[in-house]
């Protein structure tokens, strides 16, 4: 395994220390910071889905005053927690957006550089001069009005 595919801890506080040490200098760096991002934003998607439905469950069974009947009261703790579960959504795109960067840096800085290099390879086999300044015919030797002169 090389440095950048070390295991990503599963620990939510390990994870930040780890998206904080991060420092862009190289490409690698910015997919480590992806990676770590998604793994971030997986974890809180997880706990904060898990924690809605812990909260809707216990509201739901809270018995109030004689007015209040079981039927609202499900109702207002599906509501209460309706917002934590836009916040797990939240998490979620949290963590497809450092997918979604990286993507995006190789698609419009590595995948041109690539495309750049092949193309300068494919021109290496034929035979085209290696040096030449304006529009000097190839057989010359001097400006193009001097061709036949020795010098």
């Amino acid at each position: 395994m090389s440095d950048g595919d070390a295991p990503v801890g599963s620990n939510l506080g390990q994870l930040i220390k780890q998206l904080d040490a991060i420092e862009f200098r190289t490409d690698r760096d910015l997919y480590n910071y992806a990676r770590i991002l998604r793994a971030i934003g997986f974890e809180l998607y997880m706990r904060i889905g898990m924690d809605a439905d812990m909260v809707t469950a216990i509201l739901s069974q809270y018995k109030g005053k004689w007015w209040t009947f079981g039927a609202q009261s499900k109702i207002r703790a599906k509501l209460v927690g309706g917002h934590l579960r836009a916040g797990s959504t939240a998490a979620k795109v949290l963590g497809l957006s450092g997918v979604k960067m990286y993507a995006s840096f190789v698609k419009h800085f590595i995948r041109p550089e690539q495309e750049a290099e092949a193309e300068a390879r494919k021109g290496k086999g034929k035979g085209r001069p290696g040096f030449s300044i304006g529009d000097k015919p190839s057989g010359s030797a001097g400006r193009p009005s001097e061709e036949g002169r020795a010098a």
